[in-house]
């Protein structure tokens, strides 16, 4: 039988000896993941899209063996990338011919926000798109919120927000590297989430295969609104089982509607409770970022990934 060869897509340059050296104190986790992958008798290998050649061929990657990786600069065949690049210029649009986890459409959904709004709309905050600044002084009267956010449709890490007042939005400059914005009621969340956490917050489920392998709350530090983590905000990992229902309603409804229409994806939804006790999904994430060594969702989240990844091998 011909192995199998699965590799992890970043967006780095083909040099050096260590291609998970940007990841830090999760580090040890990639190398487990790695590990538990290779008791599954595939190829292992860490990739770079910036070789990527097409028909699933990459000119070089770091081959894992021995619990270390050797760069191979040869021509490398892979049946199922795992896609851990940003933006949606890689994995190229209707390329088939390898698997991609996740797939381009599926992608563009979690980048766009205002395209994630057509989709789950019902289960967002109330949504306009601004094109630019101009158009400020007719869309903020149309957010029925005293407050509100704005936000690039497609970015990342806290930047280029705005949360506040819509008499002080107006005057509010876009981002110029994110456009178009969007703007969003504001969901106040300040009333907390019973024996969760008492204040604000940004609740994160991850969902592997239909199913919640791993939640976490995210808290932003004094008095800010942003909980991402480059913009500081602390991260705690919570049990499901004291995750609000209503939260757990939706999370079942978009599960179900989302491995319809997409070939298994890998992601995560950000929710916000109300002060009325409503959940509102805050985005979708197709990147998600694994957990600390020490959280007990570890292997779960883990051997959820290998999973998916038979799955989708074994169906192709």
């Amino acid at each position: 039988m011909i192995k199998k060869s699965v590799g992890m897509a970043f967006s780095r340059k083909l040099t050096g000896s260590d291609p998970l050296g940007h990841i830090g104190v999760k580090k040890p986790v990639y190398m487990r993941f790695f590990e538990l992958c290779k008791k599954e008798g595939w190829n292992l290998y860490v990739l770079t899209r910036k070789t990527y050649k097409g028909n699933g061929i990459f000119e070089g990657g770091w081959k894992y063996d021995e619990k270390k990786f050797v760069l191979d600069r040869s021509s490398i065949k892979i049946d199922l990338v795992y896609d851990r690049s940003a933006g949606v210029k890689f994995p190229p649009k209707n390329d088939t011919s390898t698997i991609w986890v996740n797939e381009h459409s599926f992608k563009t959904l979690a980048w766009d926000k205002w395209a994630a709004y057509q989709g789950i709309g019902k289960y967002m905050p109330q949504t306009l798109l601004v094109e630019d600044e101009s158009m400020l002084s007719k869309i903020l009267p149309k957010i029925n919120t005293d407050w509100v956010v704005l936000k690039p449709f497609n970015g990342l890490k806290g930047i280029g927000i705005f949360i506040g007042p819509k008499a002080d939005a107006e005057d509010f400059t876009f981002n110029k590297k994110y456009r178009p914005y969007i703007a969003q009621e504001f969901v106040d969340t300040s009333g907390g989430i019973e024996g969760v956490t008492s204040g604000r917050h940004d609740l994160r489920i991850v969902i592997i295969n239909g199913k919640v392998v791993w939640s976490h709350i995210r808290t932003p530090v004094g008095e800010s609104f942003l909980a991402n983590a480059a913009q500081g905000g602390n991260l705690v990992e919570i049990d499901y089982s004291k995750v609000p229902l209503s939260v757990k309603g939706v999370v079942e409804n978009v599960s179900e509607l989302f491995s319809e229409k997409y070939d298994s994806p890998i992601y995560s939804l950000d929710f916000g409770i109300d002060r009325e006790g409503e959940p509102r999904i805050f985005e979708i994430n197709d990147q998600i970022g694994f957990p600390q060594w020490d959280m007990k969702n570890r292997d779960k989240f883990l051997f959820s990934l290998i999973e998916n990844f038979k799955g989708k091998l074994s169906a192709h």
